[in-house]
């Protein structure tokens, strides 16, 4: 999928015409003054974000982590002076762990990201009541559905995860055994996270 948030200094091209590793390493950059030094929750706010829940879920779990390292809400100061949106043209108002999925397509429509975005949505489906959704790719939409049986056994799933994380309890963050996710991930050693 193709990147949704652009950062103000890209020329909107394609980021396969870019070195997007220079462009990762600037946003980690940007972002390192909010980065908490681990997960706990005692005192910030205790909210997680639904792409935090997904990458857990449906990408890496190692990933994840990284993510929760972050401040989990929206609008965020850092994102909105630093992205815009490519549907509206106007600054991003999302996580930034929404502008960090950006970063793991590379701007490539193959980016195996396609089941956090369905888990991302199935969340979005739980809250509206809703057993469809519409995903905007390429400037075309693609209809995302699911029971309403699926729809509860994941809202319950990633529901009872996000508590734990917030309580402090203890989780296993383990590394992706798909080596295509590793090969889009933008963590240069997630060894050490």
């Amino acid at each position: 999928m193709p990147r949704v948030y652009w950062p103000i200094w890209c020329a909107k091209d394609n980021c396969k015409n870019c070195n997007f590793l220079d462009c990762d390493s600037k946003v980690i950059k940007l972002f390192s003054p909010y980065k908490y030094n681990n997960i706990d929750f005692a005192d910030r706010p205790k909210e997680i974000d639904t792409t935090s829940m997904a990458i857990y879920f449906g990408y890496c779990q190692r990933l994840a982590k990284f993510f929760l390292m972050f401040p989990q809400i929206a609008p965020i100061s850092v994102v909105e002076h630093n992205f815009f949106s490519d549907v509206t043209g106007l600054p991003a108002e999302v996580p930034i762990q929404r502008i960090f999925l950006d970063m793991l397509n590379h701007g490539d429509a193959e980016a195996p990201t396609d089941e956090v975005h369905r888990l991302r949505l199935m969340l979005g489906m739980k809250i509206t009541h809703s057993e469809q959704a519409l995903l905007g790719i390429n400037g075309r939409e693609k209809k995302i559905a699911a029971t309403e049986k699926e729809i509860e056994e994941f809202w319950t799933v990633a529901t009872s995860w996000a508590d734990k994380v917030l309580s402090g309890k203890a989780i296993a963050f383990s590394k992706t055994e798909e080596l295509m996710h590793c090969r889009y991930c933008f963590l240069p050693n997630c060894e050490v996270i």
